[in-house]
């Protein structure tokens, strides 16, 4: 580890701007994560081109601070509606919501917001300590380690996408053809640019990031806005727990958060996946099993240990090897882009102080987490209440400003709303858009390390089998691949179940 790049990621940090920043985008991200339908990942990419004119270090901090922020917000709908805020919240609900039918909703949502600020504080010293020590790796990698890195992104998000496994590739397949809009990033030359002049630069990543994200969620808020209103729970009890409950419930939120660590490093799972695990764990661990699902606070604090602490671990590999471990870090890496630092192992050397800005920036976000969420859980009970229509309605304009913030272009305001609809179909086919957002990431890190492969090898694939590293990464690819296959799953059945007669 750089100790001179640490202190300089750290001195980015802590200036006032930047902490203000930090501060205002967990609140920000406290109250959208708050409201049920919306999610981090849309924020995160409406509040994206609000960067453009930032420092990176201010721009970093804010994003990074809102991803935290909104992790923790979706437990409060959760809790207090029995509709999880973020999907992540899911598992919250079960023993949330009858926590607060108990007239234990402040103690409910105390023992969230500390779960959480444990577990994302332990993960942000996981990602402290271990981005570098993968860091150390990335100086064998060249062009044809690149190659394989962005050929394993895609795999293993596409086949980790929700749904199956062919829908996810087909998902990522089509990022990666849309990553090729534009000139040739070698010769020139316009491709699949039809005569567009607004096309010969590309289609820019932010641009189908709001349209995929944000517009389909506006238009299922739409459509489910003719439900009755929402009566939220009260809040009259004690929010901040006490210290013997949180020393109870410490080694649950350290084997929690441990969950979530090791899951956020496994591209295309996510908090849900890790605040489902973790649950279980919980359960398991329990002297008294019985008391899950009628109001358990152990049955809280797993799931949101876990979701938080996913935040640091998909990070890891976002940092470290440039491929995003969600679809949330995946803006992140968008936004590293926007300040024309281009994804991939390099940044941990080639951009040390922006990384370790990025770093620092997620354990202040959790410190500035408990912070807030102390002094404005209550008040955002209030956000849970806002009608689907008015808040789909305010995303859709906020879409519309920041498609035309880019590159004050109408183009990109129409382009963006064609991705929306493109969006919210795949969200009824099923098709996750995630796969497609890692494809536009991955498509010209992929495509230029092909080319200069090839140059090294002298047109012969067999480069990438003179490398181990690439020769491996190859494998776990294919792997990937397989392992959603009839066969692979037909290989999981037990072997005695095979061997029973019938």
């Amino acid at each position: 580890m750089d100790s001179s790049l640490v202190m300089i990621g750290l001195t980015n940090v802590i200036s006032v701007n930047n902490i203000a920043c930090i501060l205002g985008g967990t609140l920000l991200g406290l109250f959208v994560g708050a409201m049920p339908g919306l999610s981090a990942t849309m924020a995160l990419a409406l509040l994206l081109p609000l960067t453009f004119s930032f420092d990176p270090a201010t721009g970093l901090s804010m994003l990074a601070s809102l991803y935290v922020g909104a992790s923790y917000g979706g437990s409060i709908a959760a809790i207090l509606l029995r509709t999880p805020g973020t999907p992540s919240a899911a598992a919250t609900v079960l023993d949330g919501f009858p926590l607060s039918q108990q007239g234990k909703a402040g103690q409910a949502l105390g023992i969230s917001l500390f779960a959480s600020f444990f577990g994302g504080l332990m993960s942000g010293i996981a990602l402290l300590t271990a981005a570098p020590l993968l860091g150390t790796l990335v100086l064998e990698f060249g062009p044809v380690e690149l190659f394989a890195i962005a050929v394993l992104g895609i795999t293993i998000i596409g086949s980790l996408a929700q749904g199956s496994v062919i829908s996810g590739l087909l998902s990522g397949g089509l990022g990666l053809l849309l990553s090729t809009v534009g000139m040739d990033l070698t010769t020139g030359t316009p491709r699949m640019t039809f005569g567009q002049i607004n096309l010969f630069a590309g289609i820019d990543f932010t641009v189908a990031l709001i349209g995929l994200f944000s517009v389909p969620q506006a238009l299922t808020l739409i459509e489910n806005s003719h439900r009755g209103g929402k009566v939220a729970s009260r809040i009259t009890d004690r929010l901040m727990p006490r210290w013997r409950t949180i020393k109870q419930l410490m080694p649950n939120i350290l084997r929690s958060s441990g969950i979530g660590i090791v899951v956020g490093l496994i591209p295309g799972t996510g908090g849900d996946t890790a605040s489902w695990f973790a649950y279980n764990e919980a359960k398991r661990f329990a002297r008294d099993k019985s008391r899950f699902g009628k109001g358990e606070i152990a049955g809280v604090a797993a799931p949101e240990a876990a979701n938080n602490a996913v935040v640091g671990g998909a990070l890891i590999p976002t940092i470290a090897l440039g491929i995003p471990g969600s679809s949330s870090t995946a803006i992140l890496l968008g936004a590293l882009m926007v300040q024309g630092i281009l994804p991939g192992p390099n940044l941990l050397t080639d951009y040390g102080d922006v990384t370790y800005t990025l770093i620092w920036a997620v354990i202040l976000a959790n410190i500035a987490l408990l912070v807030v969420g102390l002094a404005f859980t209550k008040m955002s009970v209030s956000v849970t209440r806002i009608p689907d229509g008015f808040i789909a309605c305010a995303i859709l304009t906020l879409c519309i400003i920041g498609a035309f913030a880019i590159n004050n272009s109408l183009f990109d305001v129409g382009l963006m709303l064609g991705f929306g609809l493109f969006g919210y179909w795949m969200s009824k086919a099923g098709v996750s858009p995630a796969p497609m957002v890692i494809g536009l990431i991955l498509g010209p890190v992929m495509e230029t390390s092909f080319q200069q492969s090839m140059l090294i090898g002298n047109d012969s694939f067999g480069v990438f089998l003179e490398s181990p590293i690439a020769t491996v990464l190859l494998i776990l690819a294919l792997l990937s691949i397989l392992q959603a296959t009839p066969f692979f799953r037909w290989l999981r059945v037990p072997f005695k179940r095979r061997l029973k007669p019938d």
